[in-house]
């Protein structure tokens, strides 16, 4: 009797730990298409062709220096939690405007042996 009600307990607790593994797996399924829809509805309200945030550049906490592109006219202004001041327009000519190179994708072995090569470069050009 006694391994009757402990095989009993035993595939009860299987039973629950399966339906949690399943009801966990269900949100973190519904979590992400959550998140993609509110990413793609947020996109979609920001596709305007008038304002435009060039570039930005967080020099402490919750204060940015932004250029921004309105019309045809760019605005540099400093954003803070209290308020947007406008610090100066600028002109095309006055801008980089060319895209960044990014660093490019690799491995971590990659990217590690390329930072100790400039490593010992630059040990060598002190000495």
């Amino acid at each position: 009797m006694l391994l009757l009600t402990s095989g009993f307990s035993t595939l009860a607790s299987l039973f629950k730990l399966i339906l949690l593994l399943i009801v966990f797996i269900g949100l973190l399924f519904a979590a992400s298409w959550f998140t993609r829809w509110y990413a793609n509805a947020s996109m979609s309200k920001q596709n305007n062709h008038n304002i435009q945030v060039m570039e930005s550049y967080a020099f402490g906490p919750g204060k940015t220096i932004c250029i921004v592109k309105i019309g045809t006219k760019y605005v540099a202004v400093a954003v803070t939690k209290e308020k947007i001041t406008v610090l100066t327009e600028l002109t095309e000519e006055e801008l980089d405007l060319q895209p960044q190179e990014f660093l490019k994708q690799g491995s971590f072995g990659d990217m590690f042996s390329e930072l100790m090569k400039k490593t010992k470069k630059q040990r060598a050009n002190r000495d």
